[in-house]
């Protein structure tokens, strides 16, 4: 057993992770390379830095295979590689609110002080992710999902039930394997989709559990039919407008927050989440595509604390809210590169 699996090991068992993390952190994680016949002057039994393994997060390596985001493991890899293991190691959640309790003044609007101040929040890149790959499990189960578009050409979303599991393509990496659709009661209109109540949700879930299975995601359509006698769909989603929308980054937000990822790194026992977006939309050759996404911690904090909204005019676009007497909200920065 290595020092990192020790110190895992020390940690509360409170957390219950995803069975997918337990394999995961019983991996080496690293990556294996073959003897360099050019570089490699040493027999076959040995090695050296040429072909010795390199670690999951290696920055060279990750660009080497065209890897935007390291896998969440990769990662945790990489902040516990130190001398101390990762021994003081936390994974805090963004907090946007103003901690309660504070008694050297009276609470907001009428004072607030360093101590229950939110921090400023700059909004980066998030380097990692936590799941690295989408599979449907067979075409069927996205094909019977776009009938209600085909027949009606209103839009759809529904709910991914699946599993978690190791993705080898990433160094440490998790695929979400999706096995069924489940489409909860809703108002759709070529444009918008609007969620309705369910009283069905929960036995769902629970018939789900029964299967071995669990929510990983959501997935909605944005398709405009282009040319019906070659069954072609507008591309209006890339770079020159937008991706996901500031009212789609909300709702995974909103998503996530409601599935968060156990971590026993983290005090609060979750960081991050699992949860994926999935988006049925056409691609540059006119073709229905699907592409999956997810949100960063700061996005996720952003919408839990109700500090996010969209904007009316710019879809892409979204919206940080100003303080008022309800509500503390911190400043947001972010860069603009030209």
């Amino acid at each position: 057993m290595t020092d990192q699996q020790e110190n895992i090991n020390s940690l509360p068992s409170s957390v219950v992770e995803h069975e997918v993390d337990q394999i995961l952190w019983e991996m080496d994680g690293k990556v294996q390379r073959n003897r360099d016949e050019k570089l490699c002057h040493h027999g076959k039994n040995a090695c050296c830095v040429h072909c010795s393994p390199i670690e999951p997060y290696d920055d060279a390596y990750l660009r080497e295979q065209n890897i935007k985001h390291m896998s969440f493991h990769a990662h945790l890899r990489k902040l516990t590689a130190g001398v101390d293991r990762g021994k003081f190691l936390a994974l805090d959640n963004i907090n946007c609110r103003i901690k309660r309790g504070c008694k050297d003044h009276p609470p907001w609007p009428r004072g607030i002080c360093s101590k229950c101040q939110p921090n400023a929040i700059t909004l980066n890149r998030q380097v990692f992710r936590h799941v690295d790959n989408v599979m449907f499990e067979n075409p069927e189960i996205v094909e019977r999902f776009l009938d209600y578009w085909r027949s009606s050409g209103h839009q759809r979303m529904g709910f991914l039930y699946g599993k978690y599991e190791v993705h080898g393509d990433v160094p440490l990496g998790i695929r979400a394997s999706v096995v069924a659709i489940y489409e909860p009661p809703q108002e759709s209109s070529r444009d918008s989709i609007t969620l309705l109540p369910d009283d069905k949700g929960n036995i769902v879930d629970d018939l789900a559990q029964q299967l071995g299975l669990m929510k990983v995601g959501w997935i909605f359509t944005d398709l405009v039919a282009d040319d019906v006698q070659k069954g072609t769909v507008k591309h209006v989603r890339n770079i020159d407008s937008h991706f996901l929308s500031a009212q789609e980054c909300i709702t995974a937000g909103h998503f996530q927050n409601l599935h968060p990822n156990p971590c026993k790194l983290s005090p609060t026992g979750y960081f991050g989440s699992k949860f994926v977006t999935v988006c049925v939309t056409g691609d540059d050759k006119n073709q229905v595509h699907m592409e999956g996404y997810a949100v960063s911690s700061q996005c996720m904090a952003l919408v839990r604390d109700q500090c996010l909204i969209p904007t009316k005019d710019l879809p892409q676009l979204g919206y940080v809210k100003e303080s008022s007497d309800k509500q503390y909200v911190p400043d947001v920065y972010y860069k603009v590169i030209f």
